[in-house]
């Protein structure tokens, strides 16, 4: 009997430092990789993922809410934190005087930003988000200068950086590269523009790169990129992996809490949708969909069981999982089952999941719950704490 539930995220933290170096490597000796943590840290974790990434010396952390930089801050974490998201009244009070550092992209808030700061007498450092094609967040590059213009004269704002997002630098495709030579350069024109409106006494960050830019592409005149998705070792596009190794950070186990024979006729789980033919062995797992398990996986997924994929059988519940593992030998109540992961020479990746669920591996990172425990290691220090 297991001591307690076996159900576990298993953190890497050397395979961390791993893809963050080889990222830096990517970006080159002239352009600074932040972390993007947003979503605690894509499911890993964000307050011990930035304890541990902040020994490393990065130059800060990009996270999507206040509320996230705020958890940050009371773990305490000091680095410089951009919040990438939208900015509300109800956020000013938290940025003011913490070394928090919003986005900016329209006039109105920026100006209620300057009020609130101005008046007590502080200055806060801001950067301006420009959309340069992603159509999404930021102001339209076309209008970028006279906006940059407005934040650089308000009073008690400091314009630190320039940024913008890449929408398809994941496809290397000839029309996505066009696509994307043609968001850099209105960026480069936005920033040229910026140039001649921000006193050259300020020396502003300017960055663009995400995951895929970074590894992809030379964008001039950046001075900062930002990774997400291949900081946890998974590929936004898989012909990157010819260019950049990369090691997953996360496997996600649990393990055979019982074992029973379904006899030919007799079905297993709701709706009964999966009914035995011949004789079938069963093993049950305390997992499911409370957990962050796809229900979709029902009767479709695999899991690994002493290095061979058992397939899900049966709808996934709340707290349960059934496979069979009829043609596994030797499998006995307590082994270890992977579900993320890798076991003996079988591996199942997050991309592997994903194109099960018609998703992606930022999707698989994301959806595990607070009842999946995180459990930290690195193979140079043991373990590592665990939350």
């Amino acid at each position: 009997m297991f001591k307690k539930r076996p159900t576990r995220a298993e953190i890497d933290l050397g395979a961390l430092r791993h893809n963050y170096l080889a990222l830096q490597v990517c970006a080159g000796t002239l352009v600074s990789v932040m972390p993007v943590i947003k979503a605690d840290a894509y499911g890993h974790g964000a307050k011990p993922i930035a304890h541990f990434l902040a020994e490393i010396g990065v130059p800060g952390f990009a996270v999507a809410t206040v509320t996230e930089a705020q958890v940050l801050r009371e773990a305490g974490i000091d680095e410089e934190i951009l919040v990438l998201g939208a900015l509300y009244e109800n956020d000013f009070a938290v940025i003011v005087g913490g070394g928090i550092v919003p986005v900016l992209w329209d006039e109105v808030s920026a100006r209620q930003l300057s009020n609130f700061v101005s008046e007590r007498g502080q200055t806060l450092p801001v950067q301006v988000k420009i959309d340069t094609g992603m159509g999404r967040a930021g102001v339209p590059a076309a209008a970028a200068a006279e906006f940059i213009a407005i934040v650089a004269k308000l009073p008690g704002l400091q314009l630190v950086g320039l940024l913008s997002h890449l929408a398809i630098a994941d496809s290397n495709q000839e029309w996505a590269r066009r696509y994307t030579g043609k968001q850099a350069q209105a960026f480069v024109e936005v920033t040229d523009a910026a140039a001649g409106i921000v006193s050259s006494e300020e020396l502003l960050t300017y960055h663009l790169a995400n995951s895929a830019g970074i590894v992809r592409y030379d964008l001039p005149g950046c001075s900062m990129a930002r990774a997400g998705i291949a900081l946890y070792g998974a590929y936004p596009d898989p012909d990157l992996r010819s260019q950049v190794d990369l090691k997953p950070v996360m496997s996600v186990k649990t393990g055979i809490v019982l074992l029973k024979i379904l006899q030919p006729g007799q079905s297993v789980s709701y709706g009964c949708t999966y009914t035995a033919h011949k004789e079938v062995k069963v093993a049950l797992l305390p997992i499911g969909y409370a957990d962050g398990l796809n229900r979709a996986l029902s009767n479709r997924g695999e899991f690994l069981v002493r290095g061979r994929r058992a397939p899900v059988i049966g709808r996934v519940c709340m707290d349960w999982t059934m496979v069979d593992v009829t043609d596994i030998g030797n499998v006995a109540v307590d082994d270890e089952v992977v579900i993320l992961g890798s076991q003996g020479d079988a591996a199942i990746t997050a991309d592997d999941m994903a194109a099960t669920l018609g998703t992606i591996s930022y999707e698989i990172f994301c959806s595990w719950s607070p009842r999946v425990r995180r459990e930290y290691f690195n193979g140079s220090c043991g373990d590592c704490g665990k939350n």
